[in-house]
């Protein structure tokens, strides 16, 4: 092997290597990793930034700088035994902010007692959401057509654009779901010219315009 190709095969090694550090935010990997090639040095840093970050921040900022030295010069810092002591006292006591979750009793009890006149498009949407672990954009584009009312349930199908095959679930007849969706439906302005099924919804109407997805995301805060 001459010196040219051993540069080359050097070169690509470099380029492969730099590659490992995820696109989007690769800057912020290299101005961590150029403050710190030693466990005093990365001590101190961490030592001050507690004082103004929260333990989760300071294991992210661990994290980008272990994964640039490890590329970059081989070290390992998960084997910094005062820097990881460190990292773990500062967490002691520390409990992360947990979102909130909708008990069953809690959905249950919205749909039977809020007023449709207000909540019937949240009803609604809440139904279809949990029936079937939607997503907040396939509710967006969900459609009439996606829809079918089969009598004693609602058989619903998301097209998939790349495996092709939709997605199916079932709204079985429980409680009033059936009647919320059927009294939504008929709704609908006859000279909607779009297939969206979720349209804005006040004092008992729907207009022509369809949810947007951030309207949509707030579904599960707009009652409680």
């Amino acid at each position: 092997m001459n010196n040219c190709e051993s540069e080359e095969i050097v070169e690509a090694a470099n380029i492969a290597i730099s590659n490992l550090l995820p696109t989007k935010s690769r800057s912020l990997y290299d101005i961590a990793y150029n403050r710190f090639k030693n466990e005093n040095v990365l001590l101190a840093y961490f030592s001050e930034n507690a004082k103004n970050y929260k333990s989760s921040t300071l294991w992210a900022q661990y994290s980008m700088v272990k994964s640039c030295l490890i590329i970059y010069d081989n070290i390992d810092i998960s084997k910094f035994p005062k820097l990881i002591a460190f990292l773990k006292r500062t967490g002691d006591g520390y409990q992360a902010k947990k979102s909130k979750i909708l008990t069953k009793s809690e959905i249950d009890r919205f749909l039977s007692s809020a007023d449709d006149k207000e909540f019937l498009m949240i009803k609604v949407g809440l139904i279809l959401g949990i029936a079937g672990a939607c997503r907040t954009d396939e509710l967006v584009n969900l459609t009439v057509d996606d829809i079918e009312d089969v009598g004693s349930s609602l058989i619903v199908k998301f097209p998939n654009t790349k495996t092709k095959i939709p997605r199916i679930f079932v709204v079985t007849d429980v409680g009033n779901m059936l009647e919320l969706f059927r009294k939504y439906l008929s709704l609908r302005p006859p000279h909607v010219k779009h297939k969206r099924l979720f349209l804005y919804y006040k004092a008992g109407k729907c207009s022509s315009q369809p949810v947007g997805k951030n309207n949509m995301g707030k579904i599960p805060i707009l009652y409680l």
